[in-house]
C-alpha cells in the first residue's frame, strides 16, 4: 500500500490539475486523499477524495477486465442522477467530467455512510431498511415502468444448470450435495410465482449494502451497472439477501422463508412500486441465495472475514428456506 505516494495517485492528480480549470475550479484549493485502491492482475483503479470549496470524488481506472466498458456504467450514473433530480431525498452523484475512454470520472461526493456501516454501528435496522426502500422506490418509479407477467422459468433453468455443473465437476461449491439439492428445489418454488403480474423498471444492477449511502440530505445510490430493464424484484432480492445473510436476526424467521416478516415490513414501509407479495420478491431471494452461496471460496482459509460471516448466514437461511433436502 503506497497511499498518496502511489504512482497511480500522482498521475491522477496531475490529470486533475489539467481538468479543474476547465470546470472553473482551482486545484490548489483542494486537498486530496486516497480512499480506495485495487491492484489485481486484471483490474487496477483508485478512488481519490478532493476536498475544497466542495467535495469531489475522482475515480481513475488503469486496467480493466476485457469487455468492461466504463462508459456504460457512467451513462447509467448520469441517467440516475438526472432522473432523481425532482426527488428531494433520493440522489445519485452528479458527473462533472468523464474522459473519452471513461478511465477518469469526476463526480460529486455522496454524503453519509453506507447502509453496511450504519448496521455495523448498531443503528436501528427498521429505520435503515425503510430509508433504503424509499430510495429504491424513487429510483424505480423515476424510470419507465411496465407491467409484465412474471415468468421465472429462466431463473429455474439457471439454477438447474448450476446443479448440473456442480455434479459434473465443472464448478466447485461449499457443501456440493446440499447445494445441488437446493438448486433442484427451485422448480418447486416457481409455482407460486408463475403468471402473476409484476413491474419492470430500470435496475441498479448491484444494489447491495455498500452501494447505498444514508446521509443528512437523504439517500444516495452509487456504483450502478450498465443500463438495463428487469422486474423490480431483482434489485429488491439483491439488497435484502445481502442484509439477511449478514444482519437479519435468525429468531425472526418462520419455517420455509429466508426473509423475515420484520425485514419485509421495514423495507416495504419505504418501497411502494410493488408490494411484498410481488412474485419476484417472493421467488428471487431463493435464487439470490444460491448465487451468493456459489461465490463462497470452498477452502475456509481463503475466505475473508465477510465471506465467513456470509456463509454462516447462508447456511441458516438455506436450512430454513429449503429444509434438509
Amino acid at each position: 500500500m503506497l497511499g498518496m505516494a502511489d504512482p497511480r495517485v500522482k498521475q491522477a492528480l496531475a490529470e486533475w490539475g489539467q481538468i479543474a480549470p476547465n470546470l472553473g475550479l482551482d486545484p490548489s484549493q483542494f486537498r486530496s486523499k486516497l480512499i480506495w485502491q485495487k491492484d489485481e492482475p486484471t483490474r487496477s483503479h483508485i478512488v481519490v477524495r478532493l476536498r475544497g470549496p466542495r467535495t469531489l470524488i475522482m475515480k481513475r481506472a488503469f486496467l480493466r477486465p476485457a469487455g468492461d466498458d466504463t462508459n456504460l456504467t457512467i451513462a447509467a450514473l448520469q441517467d440516475a442522477s438526472s432522473r432523481l433530480e425532482p426527488y428531494p431525498n433520493a440522489h445519485a452523484p452528479e458527473v462533472l467530467f468523464t474522459s473519452a475512454t471513461g478511465d477518469l470520472v469526476l463526480m460529486s461526493e455522496a454524503l453519509g455512510k453506507t447502509l453496511d456501516d450504519h448496521l455495523r454501528k448498531g443503528r436501528a435496522h427498521s429505520k435503515m431498511l425503510k430509508r433504503t426502500g424509499a430510495w429504491l422506490g424513487a429510483f424505480h418509479a423515476s424510470s419507465e415502468t411496465e407491467e409484465r407477467t412474471y415468468q421465472p422459468s429462466f431463473m429455474v433453468r439457471h439454477c438447474e444448470r448450476l446443479a448440473n455443473e456442480v455434479e459434473a465437476g465443472k464448478i466447485d461449491v461449499v457443501d456440493p450435495e446440499y447445494f445441488v439439492s437446493c438448486c433442484r428445489m427451485i422448480r418447486h418454488k416457481e409455482k407460486d410465482a408463475s403468471d402473476q403480474k409484476t413491474v419492470s423498471a430500470t435496475k441498479h444492477g448491484d444494489f447491495n449494502l455498500r452501494n447505498i449511502m444514508l446521509g443528512p440530505n437523504g439517500e444516495t445510490g452509487i456504483d450502478f451497472k450498465p443500463l438495463s430493464s428487469a422486474p423490480v424484484g431483482f434489485d429488491i432480492a439483491r439488497i435484502l439477501l445481502d442484509y439477511a445473510e449478514l444482519f437479519q436476526p435468525n429468531a425472526d424467521l418462520k419455517s420455509g422463508v429466508i426473509l423475515s416478516g420484520e425485514t419485509l415490513d421495514a423495507f416495504f414501509d419505504g418501497y411502494d412500486v410493488v408490494k411484498r407479495n410481488d412474485p419476484g420478491v417472493t421467488f428471487l431471494p431463493f435464487v439470490q441465495l444460491l448465487n451468493d452461496w456459489r461465490q463462497i471460496p470452498t477452502l475456509p482459509a481463503r475466505r475473508s472475514w465477510r465471506q465467513k460471516a456470509r456463509y454462516e448466514g447462508i447456511t441458516v437461511l438455506a436450512q430454513n428456506g429449503f429444509g434438509n433436502t
